[in-house]
């Protein structure tokens, strides 16, 4: 190698990694994400910063050039990891309705971009390779986002199977297309018969290649070689290397250098031999998680290593762009691809909530939190254009515009849409249409006796408290010292998280504070009734103080019952005389009888 090619590769990969790591910090003080900041770090060191400097230093495009391996690597360690999703287990615990929903929106996304591009006027192997990385889904970001808002259960573990299968299913797809692309570049006169059984063969090969990959990390991370050597035992073959690296940091780094050597041996006989080399990782990955141990997995994700992993990956996507991408010409394609991809994530995931007959609000939900694209499809396209030559180029050209594009979109949309995900399930938000209809007619077919809701140590004469936070507290300690709940902290946010939206306060001296638990399966309620001389200001003015306070708590899979419920509060407590003997009962038991006589009264 040149000695200069040796130095500018020094001098590159540092502009690199500041540019991408500063980049980064701008983009996420923008809320935009970290992911865009390293990718648009990468565009301004590579071709921005190559069309100044190649004339003058014309090492320096080399030198960029082969730090990609890298991405390879990393993109071959994501696949890997991604067998830790596929383990039985946790195949079991997906459920039938996410399989589906992943299977009829990667459908008829691979369908819509595929047609998109053959009606431009794109060969068909071109146009199914790009309706193949379409498919791809990477929302690291929502995930943020999700962790942020505190959003967990039914949402996040649909969104969270839908993104591990789709990227399974694109890794598939994109492997037969590639291979039938190159053994049709490599014989012009293969007929469709001809191609399927070379095909077939080096996806087998590319399998077994994995479980041979499987089988070296099975035999390299046995548990018995990390531990101490017994008095007069030779130490032969793997243990001389366990005990070469016992003196790192802990198992979890020795793991890690053994997963990303062996692995990156795979794939590199992989690609010597022209195999798809990301089903080598993927089938590798899922021996590890289903026939050794998933704890493998964990060395993956090392503190700090990881990020630099990831900046690094993200850097060098942007600093592969090529500056003919941004040709005009070019623009046509790469808006064909966002409008034919979001027609497809966000109409295929909507028939599949349908099919699976998801309730509306998921169904209203899930469709745009499926925008975000990013490694996979990124290095793929990389992949393609290194494979492929021109025509892969001109593939590349289209998706890593586009990869921005939905990085971009997809964070604010999700945002948005996780915000609004979360005012639901703490109990407020707008009603969907049609929505109010329905709970109109469940209230109407179906009576709730509030005072049947009501548990023995959940009604509180006289409440003694002299404040909304005090008033709130008590009520949560009451249903959790009748053992209706065990998490009083998690109640406590959701509650005060619902309480900023407003509406809390009734008017004539009533406050209704309530929010949904995902782990709750009916609803329950909690009644506190200050003595007749006493009230307090809950929503900061002084004409409207309280003295009937009510907690409700429903289970966030029905927000329809959440509302019956609420709705069938509200009707009660409308007859003034209700709340004026309820106000001056002298014990709980008294009150119950005057709930539970106005109750049948009112329903």
């Amino acid at each position: 190698m040149p000695f200069e090619v040796f130095y500018m590769q020094i001098v590159s990969l540092g502009l690199l990694v500041l540019t991408a790591h500063y980049a980064s910090k701008i983009t996420r003080r923008l809320h935009l994400g970290e992911v865009i900041g390293q990718v648009l770090g990468g565009l301004l060191v590579g071709p921005l910063l190559l069309f100044f400097l190649e004339s003058r230093f014309p090492a320096y495009r080399s030198a960029l050039r082969s730090l990609h391996f890298f991405t390879f690597v990393f993109l071959s360690l994501i696949a890997f990891g991604i067998g830790d999703e596929l383990s039985f287990d946790k195949l079991k615990a997906i459920g039938r309705d996410v399989l589906l929903i992943t299977f009829i929106q990667g459908g008829v996304t691979w369908l819509f971009v595929s047609l998109t591009f053959l009606l431009i006027g794109f060969p068909p192997i071109q146009a199914f390779i790009i309706g193949s990385i379409g498919i791809a889904t990477a929302p690291a970001a929502t995930f943020v986002i999700m962790n942020k808002l505190g959003i967990t259960g039914r949402l996040r573990n649909i969104l969270g199977g839908i993104v591990v299968l789709d990227d399974v299913i694109e890794i598939i797809i994109f492997s037969v297309f590639i291979q039938v692309a190159l053994a049709v570049k490599n014989s012009f006169h293969l007929t469709a018969g001809k191609l399927v059984l070379p095909v077939a063969r080096e996806m087998i090969l590319a399998f077994l290649l994995g479980f041979i990959v499987f089988a070296i990390l099975r035999i390299a991370i046995e548990r018995r070689w990390l531990k101490s050597r017994e008095p007069g035992r030779r130490i032969l073959g793997p243990e001389f290397l366990s005990r070469l690296i016992s003196e790192l940091p802990g198992p979890s780094v020795e793991v890690f250098i053994i997963v990303a050597g062996v692995v990156s041996l795979g794939i590199g006989l992989a690609m010597h031999f022209h195999l798809p080399f990301l089903i080598t990782a993927v089938t590798a990955g899922i021996f590890i998680s289903n026939f050794y141990s998933r704890d493998v997995f964990k060395s993956l994700s090392i503190e700090n290593a990881t990020s630099m992993y990831s900046l690094l990956f993200f850097a060098l996507i942007g600093a592969n762009i090529e500056m003919e991408s941004f040709h005009p010409e070019n623009f046509i394609f790469i808006a064909a691809y966002i409008a034919a991809r979001s027609a497809g994530k966000i109409g295929g995931t909507w028939l599949g909530c349908k099919i699976t007959r998801q309730d509306m609000r998921l169904t209203q939900m899930l469709p745009r939190l499926m925008l975000p694209q990013a490694g996979v499809a990124a290095v793929e396209a990389f992949f393609v254009a290194a494979v492929l030559g021109k025509e892969g180029s001109k593939i590349l050209g289209i998706i890593l515009p586009g990869l921005i594009f939905f990085e971009i979109a997809g964070i604010l949309t999700s945002e948005r849409t996780l915000i609004k995900w979360r005012s639901w399930e703490t109990g407020g938000g707008d009603l969907l249409e049609g929505e109010e209809t329905l709970i109109r007619n469940k209230i109407s077919r179906e009576k709730i006796n509030i005072s049947e809701l009501i548990m023995p140590g959940c009604l509180q004469i006289p409440f003694l408290v002299s404040s909304k936070g005090e008033a709130i507290w008590k009520l949560i300690q009451m249903l959790e010292i009748a053992g209706l709940i065990d998490n009083p902290g998690e109640v406590l946010q959701i509650i005060l998280e619902r309480e900023k939206q407003g509406g809390i306060t009734l008017g004539e001296g009533v406050a209704i504070l309530h929010g949904r638990l995902p782990q709750l399966v009916r609803p329950i309620l909690a009644l506190g009734v200050l003595p007749p001389d006493k009230s307090i200001d809950f929503d900061g003015t002084i004409d409207e103080p309280v003295f009937i306070i009510y907690m409700v708590l429903s289970p966030a899979e029905h927000p329809e019952l959440h509302l019956q419920v609420l709705a069938g509060i509200a009707k009660l407590l409308s007859d003034p005389d209700m709340r004026l003997k309820l106000r001056h009962a002298r014990s709980e038991t008294e009150a119950m009888e005057i709930i539970g006589r106005y109750s049948k009264d009112k329903f």
